[in-house]
């Protein structure tokens, strides 16, 4: 990107005030882009550029994750059925999400991302052995497809509880506030961005494929934020959180043609 403002500034005066911005956090909270969009920053387009081998991304999931936790009762190992043990009670709820609503993801999808997914990624209970353990969490990472709400998945968590809880009396559990809540992008193909991304893509690739990906970026905050947002980049997302990261050279020049393309022709 910054190679390609070079580029826009030798070849010509832009006809649009182009911003870069280099933005920290996105594989966490995503503090910075938040930080640029509460100070005010706004623009008519937007270019993520994640690795994306150069396909035109205009779709991405969403995730929201939290925890939930399981109140049980200490006891002496030796007289177990004096306590209630929280690792068993979370294990029946384990079972009850994958048996109950891991199904109904496959239910629903988007042309462009697929389904949504649930992965149970963390689990923490007990204090030692001797002890009937009196806590369990476990945290819950649900990708969203563009469509969903976020509310009303948590909602339908809630109600899988409360069937649990009639179920059993001794079921002490509660479900905490989103730890992470990011939502899913979708801009349609009309936008300018899209349409001068396709025709940049074209002049250097010869082909536009136009794609969604499965995980999460920086541009869904933009595109909430009344920007048009497109995911754009070279490398691609497998060789991403590897031991040997890398992106081919050859990629990283096309990226600068086809950004500095763009740059010009808004």
């Amino acid at each position: 990107m910054l190679c390609a403002l070079k580029v826009a500034g030798e070849q010509g005066r832009p006809k649009a005030d182009l911003y870069f911005l280099g933005s920290v956090d996105e594989e966490h909270a995503f503090q910075g882009i938040r930080h640029f969009l509460k100070a005010g920053f706004s623009a008519q387009g937007a270019v993520v550029g994640e690795p994306t081998e150069l396909d035109l991304v205009i779709a991405h999931k969403g995730m929201v994750r939290w925890r939930m936790v399981v109140t049980g009762k200490a006891a002496h190992s030796s007289k177990p059925r004096e306590g209630i043990n929280a690792i068993t009670k979370m294990a029946r709820i384990i079972n009850r999400i994958e048996e109950q609503m891991q199904p109904r993801l496959s239910q629903t999808s988007h042309p462009l991302v697929g389904p949504p997914t649930l992965s149970i990624g963390k689990i923490e209970g007990g204090i030692q052995i001797n002890i009937v353990p009196d806590r369990c969490v476990i945290e819950l990472d649900r990708r969203l497809i563009p469509g969903e709400d976020a509310d009303s998945v948590l909602a339908s968590f809630e109600e899988l509880l409360a069937e649990m809880r009639v179920q059993d009396p001794e079921l002490q559990v509660a479900m905490e506030e989103p730890f992470l809540l990011d939502y899913p992008l979708e801009t349609e193909e009309k936008e300018e961005v899209v349409n001068l991304a396709k025709a940049a893509i074209t002049k250097i690739l010869g082909q536009a494929r136009v794609k969604g990906v499965p995980y999460g970026t920086d541009g869904s905050k933009t595109a909430r934020a009344g920007i048009p947002t497109i995911v754009l980049g070279p490398g691609s997302i497998d060789q991403a959180h590897t031991a040997a990261e890398f992106v081919e050279i050859e990629q990283v020049v096309k990226a600068t043609e086809i950004y500095a393309r763009m740059m010009l022709a808004f």
